[in-house]
C-alpha cells in the first residue's frame, strides 16, 4: 500500500474502481459520512478514557489512519482483533478496540437506515421507535381494553443467540458478501480473558454499537408471527403487542386469543433456540396486576414497580453509606422522580407523592429506609 496521506486516498480511488462486485452498503460503511460520524461518536464516548488508552492513539493520527481504514473496508481486508473481557460485579463487559468500535458504529449506522422498512415498529428499543417510555405509554393505554396478559422475555438474551439463525436472518435482507463477512466477524469474535484466549461460539457482544440491532432483528420471526394477530375486528384477532429488545407484553380480549398468541410465540422461541426467562413470565388477568420495563400496570393505572423501587432505595442507603450530603441526596432523588414520571402522564410513586423532596434526608431516610413497605397497588 502506498504510504503517506495522498497515497492512500489514491489508493482508495483504486480499489473503489477495480472492485466491481462491490455493493452500495460496503461503500456507504466505508464512506466519509458514516466513518466521521463514527468517529465523532467515538471521540465523545471515550473522552474520559486512561491517557493510555489506545483512543488518544487512534485520534493523534487519525488524518492518516482514516484513508487506511476505508481502504481496507473496501477491499474487504479488514478483520476485528481480539476482545478483552472486563468484568465487574454484576456483569461482564466485552471490550473492542477504539478502531473496531468505530467500524461497528459505521456498520450500526448503515445498517439501521438499510433495515429500517423491515423492522416492526413495535420495536420499541430501536431509534424513532417511541423508546421504554413509549412503550409504557402504549401499554398504559390498552391495558382496560384487554383483561387477559402474556408478559416474558428472554433468558440470557445476547449470551443465548445462535450465530447460525442471526446469519439466516441477516442474509434475508443483507445480499452483500463483504458486509456479512464483516457480520461474520463481529459475531465470531476472540475474547481474552487474564491470558486465556476464549473462541466466542455463540451471543453477540454486550457493550456493542451493533448488538441492540442485532437482537432486535433476531426476534423479527416474533414480530412477523404477532403481526396477524393485531387490530381490531375485521383487521385481526384484536390482541396487543409491543417489544422492547427481548422483553415483551401480548394483551389479548379473550383467553382463547391469549393462548393462541402464547402458542405462536412458544413455536417461534423454539425455531429460534431460545427459552422464556421463568422469573420474568407472567400469564393471567390484567387485574391482578403485571410489570413491564420498570412499572407496575394494573386497569387502575400506572405506578412504580416495586424492583425499581427497591433499586432506588439501595442507592439512597448507598449514598448515605459513602456520607453524601442532603444535598447531593436531595438531588439524585429529585432526578430519579423527573426520570420516572418523564414522558408519562398519572404515575404513581407509591410512598406519599414528592411532598418529602423538600425534607431534610434523614426525614427522607425514615420514609424509605429500612421497614418501608410498598404495594404496588397504591
Amino acid at each position: 500500500m502506498p504510504k503517506g496521506r495522498g497515497g492512500c486516498q489514491q489508493y482508495i480511488a483504486t480499489e473503489l474502481t477495480t472492485i466491481t462486485s462491490m455493493s452500495t452498503l460496503i461503500e456507504k460503511i466505508a464512506s466519509d459520512e458514516a466513518i466521521d460520524t463514527a468517529y465523532q461518536w467515538l471521540c465523545k464516548q471515550r473522552l474520559h478514557y486512561h491517557p493510555n488508552a489506545d483512543v488518544w492513539q487512534l485520534r493523534r493520527w487519525w488524518h492518516e489512519k482514516k484513508p487506511i481504514l476505508q481502504a481496507q473496508i473496501l477491499s474487504g481486508n479488514f478483520q476485528f482483533r481480539e476482545l478483552r473481557l472486563i468484568r465487574g460485579e454484576e456483569k461482564s463487559i466485552e471490550w473492542w478496540s477504539s478502531l473496531d468500535a468505530l467500524v461497528l458504529k459505521a456498520m450500526t449506522i448503515v445498517l439501521t437506515e438499510h433495515l429500517k422498512p423491515v423492522l416492526s415498529p413495535r420495536c420499541f428499543h430501536l431509534a424513532g421507535n417511541g423508546g421504554l417510555k413509549g412503550a409504557v405509554r402504549e401499554v398504559a393505554a390498552n391495558v382496560e381494553e384487554h383483561p387477559f396478559v402474556f408478559r416474558t422475555d428472554v433468558k440470557g438474551y445476547y449470551a443465548s443467540i445462535n450465530h447460525g439463525i442471526l446469519m439466516d436472518i441477516v442474509g434475508k435482507y443483507v445480499q452483500d458478501d463483504a458486509v456479512l463477512r464483516l457480520l461474520w466477524g463481529y459475531l465470531r469474535r476472540f475474547v481474552s480473558d487474564g491470558g486465556e484466549y476464549i473462541d466466542i461460539t455463540q451471543g453477540i457482544s454486550l457493550g456493542c454499537p451493533l448488538s441492540p440491532l442485532m437482537g432486535a432483528l433476531f426476534l423479527k420471526p416474533l414480530d412477523d408471527r404477532m403481526a396477524p394477530l393485531l387490530g381490531g375486528v375485521g383487521v385481526g384477532m384484536g390482541c396487543f403487542y409491543v417489544r422492547y429488545m427481548d422483553d415483551w407484553v401480548i394483551l389479548a380480549p379473550t383467553r382463547w386469543k391469549l393462548r393462541k398468541a402464547i402458542k405462536v410465540v412458544n413455536e417461534v422461541m423454539a425455531d429460534l433456540q431460545v427459552e422464556k426467562h421463568p422469573d420474568k413470565t407472567f400469564i393471567g388477568r390484567v387485574s391482578s396486576g403485571f410489570e413491564f420495563l420498570g412499572y407496575w400496570f394494573t386497569p387502575s393505572g400506572l405506578c412504580v414497580a416495586q424492583k425499581t423501587l427497591d433499586r432506588m432505595k439501595a442507592k439512597v442507603a448507598q449514598l448515605y453509606e459513602l456520607g453524601a450530603s442532603d444535598q447531593r441526596i436531595g438531588d439524585y432523588l429529585r432526578r430519579w422522580v423527573s426520570w420516572v414520571r418523564g414522558g408519562l402522564l398519572g404515575v404513581e410513586l407509591g410512598f406519599g407523592g414528592v411532598e418529602w423532596l423538600g425534607m431534610p434526608y434523614r426525614v427522607v431516610s425514615v420514609c424509605l429506609l429500612p421497614n418501608f413497605q410498598y404495594s404496588p397497588a397504591g
